[in-house]
Protein backbone atom coordinates (compact mmCIF):
# COMPACT_ATOMS: atom_id res chain seq x y z
CA UNK A 1 0.00 0.00 0.00
CA UNK A 2 1.13 3.74 -0.80
CA UNK A 3 1.81 5.68 1.99
CA UNK A 4 -0.62 7.51 3.82
CA UNK A 5 1.21 10.61 2.42
CA UNK A 6 1.47 9.25 -1.54
CA UNK A 7 -2.28 9.26 -1.24
CA UNK A 8 -3.28 12.71 0.48
CA UNK A 9 -0.66 14.60 -1.42
CA UNK A 10 -2.40 15.07 -4.85
CA UNK A 11 -5.69 16.24 -2.80
CA UNK A 12 -4.24 18.91 -0.78
CA UNK A 13 -4.88 22.80 -1.04
CA UNK A 14 -3.40 25.41 0.44
CA UNK A 15 -5.20 27.20 3.42
CA UNK A 16 -7.19 29.88 2.20
CA UNK A 17 -8.92 32.53 4.50
CA UNK A 18 -12.66 32.49 4.36
CA UNK A 19 -13.59 34.51 6.82
CA UNK A 20 -16.52 37.20 5.38
CA UNK A 21 -17.79 33.87 3.52
CA UNK A 22 -21.41 33.20 4.57
CA UNK A 23 -21.49 30.65 6.97
CA UNK A 24 -23.14 28.07 8.12
CA UNK A 25 -23.87 27.14 12.16
CA UNK A 26 -24.55 23.41 12.34
CA UNK A 27 -22.80 20.37 10.27
CA UNK A 28 -25.25 17.04 9.93
CA UNK A 29 -23.37 14.16 9.03
CA UNK A 30 -24.43 10.81 8.00
CA UNK A 31 -23.53 7.62 8.90
CA UNK A 32 -22.86 4.28 6.04
CA UNK A 33 -19.76 2.45 7.50
CA UNK A 34 -17.56 2.72 5.16
CA UNK A 35 -18.97 5.37 3.00
CA UNK A 36 -18.07 7.50 5.31
CA UNK A 37 -14.79 8.23 3.28
CA UNK A 38 -16.66 10.96 1.69
CA UNK A 39 -17.23 12.50 4.55
CA UNK A 40 -13.24 12.52 5.39
CA UNK A 41 -12.60 13.60 2.11
CA UNK A 42 -15.35 17.01 2.49
CA UNK A 43 -14.07 17.85 5.91
CA UNK A 44 -10.31 17.11 4.66
CA UNK A 45 -11.19 19.77 2.57
CA UNK A 46 -12.72 21.87 4.46
CA UNK A 47 -9.76 22.10 7.21
CA UNK A 48 -7.10 22.59 4.32
CA UNK A 49 -9.17 25.70 3.64
CA UNK A 50 -9.47 26.73 6.87
CA UNK A 51 -13.44 26.58 7.10
CA UNK A 52 -14.74 25.87 10.50
CA UNK A 53 -18.09 28.25 10.68
CA UNK A 54 -19.60 25.43 13.34
CA UNK A 55 -21.60 25.93 16.52
CA UNK A 56 -22.23 22.52 16.74
CA UNK A 57 -22.00 19.00 15.12
CA UNK A 58 -24.21 16.46 14.66
CA UNK A 59 -23.39 12.97 14.08
CA UNK A 60 -24.51 9.30 13.51
CA UNK A 61 -22.24 5.84 12.94
CA UNK A 62 -19.23 7.03 10.86
CA UNK A 63 -20.56 10.52 10.78
CA UNK A 64 -20.10 10.98 14.41
CA UNK A 65 -16.59 9.04 14.38
CA UNK A 66 -15.52 11.68 11.35
CA UNK A 67 -17.01 14.52 13.25
CA UNK A 68 -15.72 13.76 16.54
CA UNK A 69 -12.01 14.05 14.87
CA UNK A 70 -12.74 17.12 12.58
CA UNK A 71 -14.08 19.14 15.87
CA UNK A 72 -10.90 18.22 17.46
CA UNK A 73 -9.20 18.92 14.34
CA UNK A 74 -7.38 15.85 13.59
CA UNK A 75 -8.92 14.48 10.70
CA UNK A 76 -6.06 12.68 9.66
CA UNK A 77 -7.13 10.40 12.59
CA UNK A 78 -10.19 9.39 10.69
CA UNK A 79 -8.71 9.43 7.50
CA UNK A 80 -5.21 7.07 8.17
CA UNK A 81 -8.04 4.51 9.62
CA UNK A 82 -10.16 4.39 6.40
CA UNK A 83 -6.71 3.81 4.50
CA UNK A 84 -5.22 1.18 6.60
CA UNK A 85 -6.47 -0.33 9.73
CA UNK A 86 -10.25 -0.49 8.14
CA UNK A 87 -9.08 -1.98 4.92
CA UNK A 88 -7.75 -5.06 7.13
CA UNK A 89 -9.00 -8.43 8.34
CA UNK A 90 -9.18 -6.97 12.09
CA UNK A 91 -12.06 -4.82 11.26
CA UNK A 92 -14.63 -6.55 8.80
CA UNK A 93 -15.06 -10.27 9.41
CA UNK A 94 -18.07 -11.73 7.16
CA UNK A 95 -16.50 -15.06 8.06
CA UNK A 96 -18.46 -14.32 11.81
CA UNK A 97 -22.29 -14.21 9.97
CA UNK A 98 -23.58 -17.82 10.56
CA UNK A 99 -20.72 -17.70 14.96
CA UNK A 100 -23.45 -15.76 16.58
CA UNK A 101 -21.13 -14.94 19.71
CA UNK A 102 -18.39 -12.95 16.90
CA UNK A 103 -19.03 -9.67 15.57
CA UNK A 104 -19.12 -9.15 12.39
CA UNK A 105 -17.65 -5.34 12.65
CA UNK A 106 -15.28 -5.28 15.57
CA UNK A 107 -15.84 -1.86 16.97
CA UNK A 108 -13.70 -2.36 20.21
CA UNK A 109 -10.58 -3.43 18.12
CA UNK A 110 -11.43 -0.21 15.83
CA UNK A 111 -12.22 2.31 18.35
CA UNK A 112 -9.08 0.95 20.69
CA UNK A 113 -7.19 1.22 17.60
CA UNK A 114 -8.50 4.16 16.29
CA UNK A 115 -7.84 6.02 19.81
CA UNK A 116 -4.50 4.70 20.69
CA UNK A 117 -2.71 6.13 17.27
CA UNK A 118 0.15 8.10 17.84
CA UNK A 119 -1.14 11.70 18.39
CA UNK A 120 -4.47 10.42 19.82
CA UNK A 121 -7.58 11.70 20.07
CA UNK A 122 -7.49 15.27 21.52
CA UNK A 123 -10.55 14.72 24.99
CA UNK A 124 -9.43 18.12 26.12
CA UNK A 125 -10.14 20.29 22.86
CA UNK A 126 -13.28 18.45 22.49
CA UNK A 127 -14.47 18.54 26.62
CA UNK A 128 -13.92 22.56 25.95
CA UNK A 129 -14.66 23.17 22.07
CA UNK A 130 -17.25 25.94 21.46
CA UNK A 131 -18.46 23.66 19.17
CA UNK A 132 -19.27 20.32 20.56
CA UNK A 133 -20.27 17.24 19.03
CA UNK A 134 -23.90 15.15 19.34
CA UNK A 135 -23.00 11.88 18.73
CA UNK A 136 -26.58 10.09 17.73
CA UNK A 137 -27.50 6.47 19.25
CA UNK A 138 -30.23 4.30 19.45
CA UNK A 139 -31.76 3.02 23.26
CA UNK A 140 -32.71 -0.25 23.12
CA UNK A 141 -35.70 -1.56 25.62
CA UNK A 142 -37.28 -4.61 26.20
CA UNK A 143 -40.86 -4.93 25.46
CA UNK A 144 -40.84 -1.33 24.31
CA UNK A 145 -40.16 1.00 21.42
CA UNK A 146 -36.67 2.01 20.90
CA UNK A 147 -35.53 5.80 20.81
CA UNK A 148 -33.03 7.98 19.86
CA UNK A 149 -30.44 8.91 22.60
CA UNK A 150 -27.94 12.45 21.85
CA UNK A 151 -24.71 12.46 23.45
CA UNK A 152 -22.36 15.10 23.89
CA UNK A 153 -18.62 15.34 23.40
CA UNK A 154 -18.24 18.01 26.31
CA UNK A 155 -19.57 16.05 29.10
CA UNK A 156 -20.52 12.20 27.91
CA UNK A 157 -17.95 9.23 27.80
CA UNK A 158 -16.41 9.96 23.93
CA UNK A 159 -15.26 6.59 23.03
CA UNK A 160 -18.89 4.48 24.34
CA UNK A 161 -20.92 7.22 22.25
CA UNK A 162 -18.54 6.29 19.17
CA UNK A 163 -18.93 2.78 19.85
CA UNK A 164 -22.35 2.88 20.24
CA UNK A 165 -23.51 5.14 17.49
CA UNK A 166 -21.32 2.78 15.28
CA UNK A 167 -22.95 -0.65 16.70
CA UNK A 168 -25.45 -2.46 14.11
CA UNK A 169 -27.61 -4.71 14.59
CA UNK A 170 -26.72 -8.06 13.87
CA UNK A 171 -23.22 -7.13 12.55
CA UNK A 172 -22.32 -5.89 16.13
CA UNK A 173 -23.68 -8.93 18.27
CA UNK A 174 -24.35 -6.49 21.68
CA UNK A 175 -25.57 -3.55 22.81
CA UNK A 176 -22.97 -0.67 24.24
CA UNK A 177 -24.26 -0.61 27.75
CA UNK A 178 -23.98 3.68 28.86
CA UNK A 179 -25.20 4.88 32.45
CA UNK A 180 -28.60 3.12 33.10
CA UNK A 181 -29.03 2.79 28.91
CA UNK A 182 -28.35 -0.29 26.79
CA UNK A 183 -27.18 1.41 23.49
CA UNK A 184 -26.82 0.91 19.73
CA UNK A 185 -26.53 2.28 16.08
CA UNK A 186 -27.93 5.79 15.84
CA UNK A 187 -29.21 5.12 12.31
CA UNK A 188 -31.40 2.93 13.94
CA UNK A 189 -33.90 5.73 15.12
CA UNK A 190 -32.28 8.92 13.66
CA UNK A 191 -30.08 8.07 10.41
CA UNK A 192 -29.62 11.78 9.01
CA UNK A 193 -30.25 13.80 12.15
CA UNK A 194 -30.63 17.19 10.46
CA UNK A 195 -34.02 17.56 12.68
CA UNK A 196 -32.29 17.48 15.34
CA UNK A 197 -30.73 20.33 14.29
CA UNK A 198 -33.93 22.17 13.93
CA UNK A 199 -35.21 21.18 17.49
CA UNK A 200 -31.90 22.93 19.08
CA UNK A 201 -33.61 25.87 17.14
CA UNK A 202 -31.37 26.27 14.07
CA UNK A 203 -32.95 27.91 11.18
CA UNK A 204 -32.70 26.19 7.61
CA UNK A 205 -29.85 28.35 6.17
CA UNK A 206 -27.78 27.83 9.24
CA UNK A 207 -27.49 23.96 8.05
CA UNK A 208 -25.13 22.18 5.81
CA UNK A 209 -26.25 18.29 6.09
CA UNK A 210 -23.33 15.70 4.31
CA UNK A 211 -24.70 12.50 3.15
CA UNK A 212 -23.43 9.40 2.30
CA UNK A 213 -25.66 8.42 -0.58
CA UNK A 214 -25.74 10.10 -3.85
CA UNK A 215 -29.12 13.17 -4.80
CA UNK A 216 -32.29 10.70 -5.67
CA UNK A 217 -31.32 7.86 -3.55
CA UNK A 218 -33.80 5.82 -2.11
CA UNK A 219 -33.63 2.47 0.09
CA UNK A 220 -34.98 -0.79 -0.52
CA UNK A 221 -36.61 -2.91 1.58
CA UNK A 222 -33.85 -5.53 2.96
CA UNK A 223 -33.81 -8.46 0.80
CA UNK A 224 -35.41 -11.87 1.59
CA UNK A 225 -31.87 -13.45 3.32
CA UNK A 226 -30.72 -10.26 5.36
CA UNK A 227 -34.62 -10.13 6.98
CA UNK A 228 -33.78 -13.64 7.86
CA UNK A 229 -30.64 -13.55 9.38
CA UNK A 230 -31.33 -10.64 11.75
CA UNK A 231 -34.88 -12.11 12.69
CA UNK A 232 -33.11 -15.23 13.66
CA UNK A 233 -30.30 -13.51 15.91
CA UNK A 234 -33.02 -11.76 17.94
CA UNK A 235 -35.67 -14.36 17.77
CA UNK A 236 -36.61 -13.88 21.49
CA UNK A 237 -39.93 -11.54 22.22
CA UNK A 238 -37.74 -9.05 23.79
CA UNK A 239 -36.62 -7.71 20.33
CA UNK A 240 -39.93 -7.73 18.76
CA UNK A 241 -39.65 -4.05 18.83
CA UNK A 242 -36.14 -4.26 17.38
CA UNK A 243 -36.85 -6.08 14.68
CA UNK A 244 -40.16 -3.74 13.97
CA UNK A 245 -37.25 -0.56 13.83
CA UNK A 246 -35.04 -2.82 11.58
CA UNK A 247 -38.70 -3.66 9.22
CA UNK A 248 -39.46 -0.35 9.46
CA UNK A 249 -35.72 1.23 8.61
CA UNK A 250 -36.08 1.87 4.79
CA UNK A 251 -39.09 3.65 4.88
CA UNK A 252 -37.86 5.89 7.86
CA UNK A 253 -34.75 6.76 6.23
CA UNK A 254 -36.69 7.63 2.54
CA UNK A 255 -39.07 9.75 4.47
CA UNK A 256 -36.40 11.67 6.36
CA UNK A 257 -34.74 12.13 2.65
CA UNK A 258 -38.30 12.86 0.82
CA UNK A 259 -38.65 15.46 3.87
CA UNK A 260 -34.94 17.12 3.76
CA UNK A 261 -35.46 17.64 -0.33
CA UNK A 262 -39.44 18.78 -0.53
CA UNK A 263 -40.34 20.47 3.08
CA UNK A 264 -36.63 21.98 4.44
CA UNK A 265 -35.58 23.88 0.71
CA UNK A 266 -33.56 26.25 2.59
CA UNK A 267 -31.20 23.24 4.33
CA UNK A 268 -27.92 23.01 1.95
CA UNK A 269 -27.08 19.27 1.09
CA UNK A 270 -23.41 18.14 -0.02
CA UNK A 271 -23.88 14.71 -1.89
CA UNK A 272 -21.53 12.19 -3.31
CA UNK A 273 -21.56 12.11 -7.14
CA UNK A 274 -23.59 9.88 -8.90
CA UNK A 275 -20.95 7.40 -9.68
CA UNK A 276 -19.52 7.15 -5.79
CA UNK A 277 -19.24 3.30 -5.59
CA UNK A 278 -18.67 3.15 -2.21
CA UNK A 279 -20.75 0.81 0.15
CA UNK A 280 -21.21 0.01 3.94
CA UNK A 281 -18.61 -2.92 3.51
CA UNK A 282 -16.17 -2.18 1.11
CA UNK A 283 -12.44 -2.81 1.47
CA UNK A 284 -11.13 -1.91 -1.61
CA UNK A 285 -8.46 0.29 -1.77
CA UNK A 286 -9.15 1.73 -5.54
CA UNK A 287 -12.83 2.73 -4.30
CA UNK A 288 -11.73 4.13 -0.53
CA UNK A 289 -9.24 6.40 -2.46
CA UNK A 290 -11.63 7.66 -5.05
CA UNK A 291 -14.60 8.15 -2.34
CA UNK A 292 -12.12 10.26 -0.43
CA UNK A 293 -11.21 12.17 -3.74
CA UNK A 294 -14.58 12.61 -4.47
CA UNK A 295 -15.37 14.20 -0.68
CA UNK A 296 -12.78 16.75 -1.85
CA UNK A 297 -14.03 17.62 -5.05
CA UNK A 298 -17.76 18.28 -3.65
CA UNK A 299 -16.02 20.04 -0.56
CA UNK A 300 -13.95 22.25 -3.11
CA UNK A 301 -17.29 23.37 -5.27
CA UNK A 302 -19.42 24.26 -2.44
CA UNK A 303 -16.37 26.34 -1.07
CA UNK A 304 -16.50 27.79 -4.87
CA UNK A 305 -20.04 28.21 -4.09
CA UNK A 306 -19.06 30.53 -0.99
CA UNK A 307 -17.18 32.41 -2.54
CA UNK A 308 -18.81 33.74 -5.26
CA UNK A 309 -21.36 34.56 -2.83
CA UNK A 310 -19.16 36.60 -0.52
CA UNK A 311 -18.82 40.14 -0.35
CA UNK A 312 -16.54 41.56 -3.15
CA UNK A 313 -14.07 42.58 -0.52
CA UNK A 314 -13.52 39.68 1.16
CA UNK A 315 -9.98 37.86 1.49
Amino acid sequence: MQSISGLIAPYRTVRTRLQGFPGKKVLVLEGGGMRGIFLVGVLQAFLDRGYFPWRGIIGTSAGALVGTVYAARQIHLARDVFFSDLLSGEFIRLTNIFRREKHILNLDWMVDNFIAQEGGLDFRRLRTTACPVIIVTTSFYQHAPLRPMYLDTRCDDILLALKASAAIPFFYRNFVPYKDEMLMDGSVCDPLPYKKALEMGFAEKDILVVTTRPRGYRKERESFWAKKLYEAHYKEEQYQYLISALNDHYGKYNQLLDELEQDHPGIEVIYPPADFKVNRLTRSEDKILSGFSQGVRAARSYLYGLRDQAPQDAD
